[in-house]
């Protein structure tokens, strides 16, 4: 039974919908749409919403879901949770059809990168006197000011990254935790600076 998988108690499907609680209501709700058996579903930021124990039971509900989601979200981790197709709004009315999860679309835009980085050093050498195509090139090492920024994103990325694991381990716990929804935004939030700090990071570290 569906209200069973999302974590409703026989005993709890006897209190009156005005008794739940936030937390319940939004459960509630989510289970009430999906009873119906729908084959098509549009999702608009659900980890906003969403607990995360509500939130994995989601995940796993889509992952067996035959029919067709289109989700809208900024979390990275849910998108490669469940979905095998993107579209990307590049900007400017732009909207790239990309087969594939986020992983997979950070890593073509990185693989595209080198290689139209790639083919301006082609241009640039043979544009070049001779003289300068056999010249050494010394590669460029970071400047004073990178330097700096790369230490401190070191720092940065260690304690968010324990911040991070501090959250999982108390949503793993089972324990009570009253402010639930506060602590799910800060972790998507920190998840989100993480990926941002970890991508500057590599980039700086190719010229250490």
């Amino acid at each position: 039974p569906i209200f069973n998988r999302f974590l409703f108690s026989p005993a709890d499907q006897q209190k009156y919908i005005s008794t739940l609680s936030g937390g319940e209501m939004r459960r509630h709700n989510l289970a009430a749409v999906l009873i119906t058996q729908p084959n098509f579903l549009i999702l608009d930021e659900p980890t906003n919403d969403l607990d995360i124990m509500t939130l994995g039971i989601l995940e796993e509900y889509l992952r067996n879901f035959k029919g067709c989601v289109i989700v809208i979200s900024h979390d990275r981790f849910f998108l490669d949770s469940i979905v095998d197709h993107l579209f990307v709004m590049e900007g400017n009315g732009v909207i790239k059809d990309f087969p594939g999860n986020y992983t997979d679309y950070r890593n073509y835009l990185k693989e595209l990168k080198a290689a139209q980085a790639q083919e301006t050093a082609k241009s640039q050498q043979s544009a070049a006197p001779s003289s300068n195509r056999e010249a050494k090139q010394r590669p460029r090492r970071m400047s004073f000011k990178e330097r700096k920024e790369y230490e401190a994103l070191t720092a940065e990325i260690d304690a968010l990254t324990q911040e991070k694991n501090d959250l999982e381990a108390m949503f793993n716990s089972g324990e009570n935790i009253p402010d639930i929804a506060e602590k799910a935004a800060r972790y998507s939030s920190v998840k989100d600076i993480l990926d941002e700090k970890e991508l500057r990071w590599l980039e700086l570290s190719e010229l250490e």
